[in-house]
Order: structure tokens, then C-alpha cells, then sequence
């Protein structure tokens, strides 16, 4: 008889717990999805019937007349900001009521990713941040991108000649991960390798577990952002353990090596030894006439406070952190990034023949008329063009967010006055913004049009690499990276839609970032160049 009543009880005890908060935006008069009770606003993230991105954003369209909405993650209550101009204050001028992102990763579980730039908190941010400024100028990115061209236009010829003159297919997504984890490996931990004739090398299969965004891996980030509480509670790491070990040996090894041989070599790892040293330094005239290298390039806001380095040093630990971050970065925004160009190209050949017009027109002033220059790319206007509107239409992080760090009040756009607590998370549905009609009319079309007179463009709402004091710091190097691969692309091949490719493209529901399910699979023809 107990049973037959007690389960009910605390089944009942149960629903009312879990949708106990669900009045906390009606109280404050702000609309909100509604919830549904245990799961609030994430239930379709858990059947994956939507991406993560689309589930987070739900009530962008929803509600577009408000400058932020409310959303339940199960029942926790957190915001959504519908404004840019409400995020580009809060990225901002009020960068100190919102100077941390949600996940919350502790370095004994996460020794890496916990000290990388995109995780890291309060001090440690602000050093490292600060102590990084200076390697990721206009000037320090032209001098990395001599190992980036090296390493680009060797992995180029091995393509050619793998293609003996005949069309072939690849997916893309595969090579452009292999082109990139080779160009990363030697800008970031100064290792030549060569993905695509070794196709198992060391680093290259440590990098694709490093850069996996989907399956477990996947739902561990993800974690990290939907319920950090309870992702720290059960003490998960994002990583798996032999890749944190792997690149805490390969970078340890590295710098004993530089250090006893006094090699200085123009990359990652060199710049990090100099900020150890405290010795890295921005060459601000040079600096400044290679600030931009197109027009998505993230702005550098001037630093904060510098850093006490009495209190915090750079440790092998912390420079293999950084690097490792770096590297994925590197290969993940710019394989995606690639890889929905390319498709874009593929199905709009009279977008691809100009864009390989421009190629062909700058040829004359390459010095062996093949090889691009840092110079000669930033000076191409249709191809900034194409990569711009690639990263509108297809951002490859759809979804930032920041936690409230002190209570932050703004009017909404009804007048009332909105009060966001200390504590409380907020999601930046950068997707959203990029194909809103309101600023981008017919934003499902790919239109590197768009983006031919700047002014027209508007550039609070465009956002690919995040905006204020935590955007992304190695915009200049992914923008040039991406750039430097579809000329060389363009300039041995055409791209043609592949037997096995879907058009439209089917996103994978099921990944942490940007992919497609079924693969991006491409013809590529020689042109005999």
C-alpha cells in the first residue's frame, strides 16, 4: 500500500521541482520558449533532432521584436541576446559585467583546454591574453605565413601529382583536415609532416582527436556549455587523456631541443619562448599597415590591464595549452570554413570562374608567377569577397556565450528595464544574426556581392569570429591560412559536385560545430596549368 502511493508522491515531488523555476522570465515580464517540464528548452538537443546551435537559438525568430529573450536549460533559466548592438556592449564597454564564457573546466580534469585562451578565467585569461597580443599582429601572422605557404603549396604538388592529369574525388573535409593539420603542426609546434602521403601519422591522428567535434568528445563540449555544473561535478575532460600526454611530450621535448641547439624559428612555439622571456614585442608601424587582412579580420580591442608576471609565469604547460589551442583553431575554423566555400563554389561555377579569373589576374606578380605572396592575397577583392560571405552563410561556431560576472541592467526595446543577475548565462546566436532578412536580405542565397562595398554591410551583425575582448585572436592567421589553400586549390583545379555529394547539404545534427552529414564530396579537375 506504501508503494502504491508513495511513488506517485515523489514522481509528483519531481515535476514540481524540475519546473519550479519556469516562472522566472513571466515574473520579469520577458518572453521565453515555452519549457517542457525536466528538459526545458533542450529536449530536441537530446533526441538530436536539431543541432545544438538551432536548439540554443530557438527563440531568436520567435520573438523578434525584444533584445533578449529567456531560455531553460532543463531548469536552469539563462538569456538570449536578439540585438547586436546589445552583444557588441556587452563584448565591449561592458566587457567587465561579462568577462567569462559558460563552460567551466577545471585544469586537473582538463589540463589543456582549461589553459587555453577560449576557457580560461579571470587572471589567467588576462595574462595570457595579454601576453599573446603581441603574436598575433599583421607582422608576426606575414612572418608565419612563409611556413604556412611552404607547407600549403608541398602538400599542392603531392595533389597534383596523386591526380596524373585526370579528374578524381575526394571528400574534402578529409584533405582540407589533412592540408591544415600539416600547416598547423609547423606554425604551432615547428614539426614538418606530411598527412597525405602518411596518412597516419602521429600528429595528424592525435590533431583529428584533438579537433573532434562530434560523437562523445562532441557531447563532452557541449556539456561544458548547456549544464557546466554538472559536467564539473561528475569531473569529465574533454580531451581524452593520451592527447593531453602526447602534446605536453611533444612540446616539452620541442623546447628542450630549441633551447640546447639556440634554434629560433618564425613560429608558434618561438613566440611563446619569447613571452616567457618577456621579450615578445608588436613592431607598431609595421603592425598597423598589416592590421587587416579582409574584411571578416576579428579587431583587436587595446588590452585591459597588463599582466603581474610575478604572479602568473608561462610554463611548459601553459605554452603547450596555448599551442594546442592554436592548432585547433587552426584546423577546425579553416577546414570548415574551406569546405563550405568549396561547396558553395561547386554549385555556383559562375561565382568559382570569377573568383579563378582573379586568380589568374594576379599571377603576373607572384615572383615565380605560382606561389601566392602575403601581399598579393591580401589585395584580392573578390576572394575576400567569397570567404566573407562563406563565413556569414555558414559561421563555423553558430553560438557564443558569455556568464554574467556582475548584475547588468540595459532597456529593452518595449521600454521596461531588464535587470541580468550576477550568475546568470547568455547565448550570442551569431547564426542567427548572419541569416536574419532584416540585416542580410535573401541570406540563404551565397552572394559574395554583398560584401563589395563595405559600408552596405552591417558589421555589428557580422560577426564570424566573435567581437570585443574575447573574440578570436587568430582571426588574421585562420582568414590568410583559408585564402592561401583556395588559391592554390583554385589554381590546379575546378570544383564540381561529386556523384555522392547531397545538394542541399544535410547538416550533422549530432556534431558540436559546423559539418555535413554526408560528407562534402567533390569532384576536382586538373587545369594544366
Amino acid at each position: 500500500m506504501f508503494l502504491y502511493w508513495a511513488l506517485p508522491t515523489v514522481l509528483y515531488l519531481l515535476y514540481r521541482w524540475s519546473v519550479a523555476t519556469y516562472d522566472y522570465f513571466e515574473k520579469r515580464q520577458i518572453p521565453y520558449v515555452k519549457p517542457v517540464p525536466f528538459f526545458g528548452q533542450v529536449l530536441s538537443f537530446f533526441t538530436q533532432a536539431k543541432h545544438a546551435v538551432d536548439v540554443a537559438s530557438e527563440g531568436y525568430e520567435m520573438f523578434p521584436d525584444t533584445r533578449i529573450s529567456g531560455v531553460f536549460t532543463l531548469r536552469t533559466p539563462a538569456y538570449l541576446v536578439h540585438d547586436p548592438v546589445l552583444y557588441k556592449q556587452i563584448a565591449g564597454r561592458d566587457f567587465d559585467h561579462f568577462s567569462e564564457h559558460v563552460s567551466d573546466l577545471s585544469v586537473e580534469t582538463d589540463p589543456l583546454l582549461a589553459r587555453s585562451l577560449f576557457f580560461a578565467k579571470e587572471a589567467r585569461w588576462r595574462h595570457h591574453r595579454a601576453g599573446l597580443r603581441p603574436a598575433f599582429t599583421g607582422a608576426k601572422t606575414r612572418d608565419m605565413f612563409g611556413l604556412l605557404v611552404k607547407s600549403a603549396g608541398d602538400a599542392m604538388d603531392r595533389l597534383v601529382s596523386y591526380s596524373a592529369g585526370e579528374p578524381f574525388t575526394m571528400e574534402l573535409r578529409d584533405l582540407y583536415s589533412r592540408l591544415a593539420n600539416d600547416a598547423m603542426s609547423s606554425i604551432s609546434f615547428g614539426v614538418e609532416v606530411d598527412s597525405l602521403t602518411d596518412r597516419d601519422n602521429e600528429f595528424f591522428v592525435k590533431g583529428k582527436r584533438l579537433a573532434k567535434l562530434d560523437g562523445l568528445s562532441g557531447l563532452k563540449l557541449l556539456m561544458t556549455a548547456i549544464l557546466p555544473g554538472l559536467y564539473r561535478f561528475l569531473k569529465l575532460g574533454v580531451l581524452y587523456e593520451d592527447v593531453n600526454e602526447f602534446y605536453l611530450e611533444a612540446v616539452a621535448t620541442n623546447i628542450r631541443y630549441r633551447e640546447q641547439h639556440l634554434i629560433r624559428r618564425p613560429d608558434f612555439i618561438h613566440l611563446l619562448l619569447q613571452a616567457r622571456k618577456n621579450e615578445l614585442r608588436a613592431e607598431q608601424t609595421e603592425d598597423e599597415a598589416l592590421e587587416s587582412v579582409g574584411f571578416s579580420t576579428a579587431t583587436t580591442p587595446p588590452p585591459l590591464v597588463e599582466p603581474d608576471d610575478r604572479q602568473l609565469e608561462w610554463e611548459d604547460i601553459d605554452i603547450t595549452a596555448a599551442a594546442a589551442s592554436f592548432f585547433f583553431g587552426g584546423i577546425e575554423t579553416t577546414t570548415t570554413l574551406l569546405c563550405f566555400a568549396c561547396y558553395e563554389l561547386a554549385v555556383n561555377p559562375a561565382i568559382q570562374q570569377r573568383l579563378y579569373a582573379e586568380i589568374v589576374s594576379v599571377r603576373d606578380e607572384l615572383p615565380d608567377g605560382v606561389t601566392p605572396t602575403y601581399e598579393v592575397l591580401r589585395k584580392m577583392k573578390y576572394l575576400d569577397m567569397v570567404v566573407s560571405e562563406a563565413l556569414r552563410r555558414w559561421p563555423p561556431f553558430g553560438l557564443t556565450n558569455r556568464r554574467c560576472t556582475k548584475d547588468y541592467s540595459f532597456t529593452n526595446s518595449d521600454g521596461t528595464r531588464i535587470t541580468i543577475e550576477k550568475g546568470m548565462n547568455i547565448s550570442i546566436p551569431i547564426k542567427s544574426f548572419h541569416l536574419d532578412p532584416r540585416f542580410f536580405p535573401d541570406p540563404l542565397r551565397f552572394d559574395p556581392e554583398r560584401f563589395a562595398d563595405p559600408c552596405r554591410i552591417n558589421q555589428d551583425a557580422y560577426v564570424p569570429f566573435g567581437k570585443g575582448y574575447r573574440n578570436c585572436i587568430g582571426s588574421r592567421l585562420a582568414l590568410m591560412q583559408a585564402k592561401c589553400f583556395m588559391f592554390y586549390m583554385l589554381s590546379h583545379f575546378s570544383i564540381e559536385p561529386g556523384l555522392k555529394l547531397t545538394i542541399p547539404l544535410v547538416l550533422d545534427e549530432t556534431s558540436a560545430g559546423l559539418n555535413a552529414k554526408h560528407g562534402f564530396w567533390m569532384s576536382l579537375i586538373p587545369r594544366h596549368i
